[in-house]
């Protein structure tokens, strides 16, 4: 009887091993039957299981359609894991959607971790109904990419670590054209759509076009760097609830770029060179907030951020003295510390605002805020709402 039940022991722990067993792509380790393909090993792997990939360029499309740990291995003097587009061009994923996603995952039924890799989507090429095309130069001006992103997560709980996301742009100029950039959406680093949980920590989003990491539902984002937002509507981290904090992000001033939009708690972040710096957070705490046109729109639970700028900016929707988007017609109007928007600043306290134009703007009427904040060369310490 005690011999059987050790056999019995020692099958299913020899099953449990076989289930979680790590599958391999390259030759870096000593396996079998490595894989040469991350595709391969994603179709081979079981549910829940770990793709450890060895470093290399890989020009693929991924499609991840069950839980998994995808991992590169970090070896010394290595360069690591990158993933580019294929030569044969990035397809529609999902079907009918004009998204084009470089990493899809995709209704996975469970948990997707993506870590130690580079995503890169420079010189990425479109599969058009079987036609090939750029898209820099070709099909997102045309609008027939509407969606071209790094990584692409579908009502699918997931969580990015390590990750290096760049070159997720398109663009109408062609080299060496000057001008504004008009295309507002075409270009995505990180994107997680559902209502699903996501995680992005200690990555590097750059080179986009709209957004570098956005998530519909809640998002913890932490000790990430993000640049790039360099179409007219950029935005760093954007996110409905959740916490955002001890990011670095660096945004390019052009009519509506803004650093972090939304999460419950905004902490401990540099924001500099957007717009808007930081938008519709529910409590913003400790960030700061450099050379942003206004420092927080939208925050009306905002306490010990340091907020600088200097008093005027270029209004960068102002071409040859046209200014559509200022109703004064004004190329440089004055940059704005915190700008409540007609709503009560009983809860903005304790911050520190140097240099801008307006220290805290449209106040609510006949209300104050607290004055624990403190103003230093500042042209206007407030502005009350004329409504």
């Amino acid at each position: 009887m005690c011999s059987r039940k050790i056999l019995t022991a020692l099958f299913l722990c020899s099953c449990l091993e076989i289930g979680h067993a790590a599958v391999t792509v390259g030759t870096c380790q000593s396996v079998k039957h490595p894989y040469t393909t991350i595709s391969a090993a994603i179709a081979a792997a079981p549910a829940g299981g770990v793709v450890d990939v060895c470093p290399g360029t890989y020009a693929e499309q991924l499609e991840i359609d069950k839980p998994l740990t995808i991992q590169g291995i970090v070896l010394p003097n290595q360069p690591g894991v990158t993933i580019v587009t294929p030569t044969t061009g990035l397809n529609m994923l999902p079907a009918n959607s004009n998204f084009y996603p470089q990493v899809f995952v995709n209704n996975a039924g469970g948990p997707v971790k993506l870590m130690n890799m580079s995503v890169s989507g420079s010189n990425a090429l479109i599969n058009y109904l079987g036609n090939l095309g750029g898209v820099t130069n070709d099909y997102c001006p045309d609008g027939i990419v509407q969606d071209f992103s790094g990584v692409y997560f579908l009502n699918t709980p997931g969580a990015l670590d390590h990750m290096n996301v760049s070159g997720q742009f398109g663009s109408i100029l062609a080299p060496g054209d000057e001008g504004p950039q008009l295309i507002p959406n075409c270009g995505n680093g990180v994107e997680f759509n559902g209502s699903e949980k996501a995680v992005v920590t200690n990555s590097v989003v750059s080179g986009v076009g709209h957004y570098g990491i956005y998530a519909s539902g809640d998002l913890t984002a932490d000790h990430n760097v993000v640049s790039g937002g360099n179409g007219p509507y950029g935005v760093g981290i954007q996110a409905v609830t959740g916490t955002i904090t001890d990011n670095t992000i660096t945004g390019t001033l052009f009519v509506q770029t803004k650093g972090i939009e939304g999460g419950q708690l905004v902490r401990g972040n540099i924001v500099q060179s957007s717009l808007y710096g930081i938008v519709g957070a529910g409590a913003a705490r400790h960030n700061t907030l450099l050379n942003n046109a206004i420092g927080m729109s939208q925050v009306t639970d905002a306490s010990d951020n340091l907020i600088t700028a200097p008093s005027t900016y270029r209004n960068p929707a102002c071409v040859n003295a046209n200014c559509p988007y200022s109703p004064d017609l004004n190329p440089t109007p004055p940059t704005i510390g915190i700008d409540l928007g007609c709503a009560d600043g009983s809860l903005v306290r304790d911050n520190g605002i140097v240099g801008v134009g307006i220290g805290i703007a449209n106040v609510e009427k006949g209300q104050t805020f607290s004055p624990t904040n403190l103003f230093a060369n500042v042209t206007t310490t407030s502005t009350s709402c004329t409504q």
